[in-house]
């Protein structure tokens, strides 16, 4: 099995097929949904350079804009998180409901007929057991349709009613497929993450790759605390989930070679001893992101270097990389010639699954 080619890695005009080849069609996970639970509530987020705002209304309807005002392309907020009772540019004072209906245009001198369809551009906007999506592409399939045997492999976890903790994000100057081959496999384990391989038998690392999913998991070795469950979904999602806890992940490109991870925690705080182990998680997490990202740079500069060109995948220990790699050409290849900015594209991207496999480095 080859490798996609180095070019793949720091090519500018990859890096915008694949954004609207990916990131324009998918269910983009935008972390926890308890930040946008209350009416007024908001949260903001740039994925893949698109700029996503999703409101709870007054009504207690959640809804999904473009966080764009139609006048001049201004933000109509800039924090993460918030509560507003109407959304206000930030550049010339345009104002709009939270229904995205544009309510004022500030002393514009333009007529009734010349603001007529200016409403904020809508995004498609789903909650699923706690988690927050957005969606740019009106033909990709629901939500739940969509996250398949994923949403089996986390039935077991009351995860809906655990409580949000802290954020952890994390630049890596690394092309965001880079470390998502990184986490499809397990065979770095034992030369880059010291403490996660002293607490699993990494001879037992195996994934089970689906369609558009893969589980991850690992003995654990005597004395080590619960590995827990380790899922991946198409293109960047991750969730790592324990006992009493999760971390959901996702890392979005925000150039050719860099790319930014998020990590949002959430616990069961009625668990005694709560606070001390829900500290210990993120710690470990964090141990474990930055040896990650000490790697995945190291890689990504010698992609960019142009000594490498295309390698080999492991068909012991690379299963997972091969489906992500192979997805990721059909998710191209489905969009030609490109789609434009807002418009809905025709049908989601043909996918390719890799049955079988083996490793991973899910625990976040």
């Amino acid at each position: 099995m080859r490798t996609l080619p180095a070019l793949d890695y720091h090519d500018p005009a990859v890096h915008l097929a694949e954004r609207e080849a990916v990131f324009g069609r998918e269910w983009l996970s935008l972390g926890l949904a308890e930040p946008v639970s209350t009416p007024g509530s908001f949260v903001a987020e740039v994925a893949a350079g698109w700029p996503l705002l999703v409101v709870r209304d007054l009504a207690g309807e959640l809804r999904g804009f473009h966080n764009v005002c139609r006048h001049r392309a201004g933000p109509l907020v800039d924090e993460p998180t918030g509560t507003r009772r109407s959304l206000v540019c930030r550049y010339h004072g345009w104002a709009y409901g939270l229904d995205g209906a544009l309510r004022s245009a500030r002393d514009s001198g333009l007529s009734p007929a010349e603001l007529d369809g200016l409403d904020l551009l809508p995004v498609r906007v789903a909650t699923w057991r706690g988690l927050l999506f957005a969606c740019l592409d009106a033909a990709t399939p629901p939500l739940e349709n969509w996250l398949g045997g994923f949403a089996d492999a986390c039935a077991t976890h009351p995860m809906e009613a655990w409580t949000a903790g802290p954020r952890c994000v994390h630049p890596i100057a690394a092309n965001w497929k880079a470390y998502g081959d990184n986490y499809l496999e397990g065979y770095h384990v034992p030369l880059v993450h010291p403490g996660l391989n002293r607490a699993i038998d990494a001879s037992t690392y195996q994934v089970d790759v689906g369609d558009g999913w893969a589980r991850h998991h690992a003995r654990a070795r005597d004395g080590a605390r619960t590995i827990g469950t380790w899922l991946w979904h198409w293109p960047n999602l991750a969730l790592n989930l324990y006992e009493h806890g999760l971390s959901v992940e996702r890392w979005y490109p925000t150039s050719p070679t860099s790319c930014e991870l998020v990590l949002d925690h959430a616990y069961d705080l009625t668990v005694p001893g709560a606070e001390d182990a829900n500290r210990l998680d993120v710690e470990a997490s964090d141990v474990i992101c930055l040896e990650d990202k000490v790697i995945c740079e190291a890689v990504q500069r010698n992609l960019s270097a142009g000594a490498y060109g295309v390698g080999v995948l492991s068909p012991r220990h690379e299963q997972g990389v091969a489906d992500f790699q192979a997805r990721v050409l059909a998710a191209r290849a489905a969009v030609a010639p490109p789609v434009s900015v807002g418009v809905p594209v025709a049908s989601p991207p043909q996918t390719v699954a890799v049955a079988g496999g083996a490793a991973g480095d899910g625990h976040r």
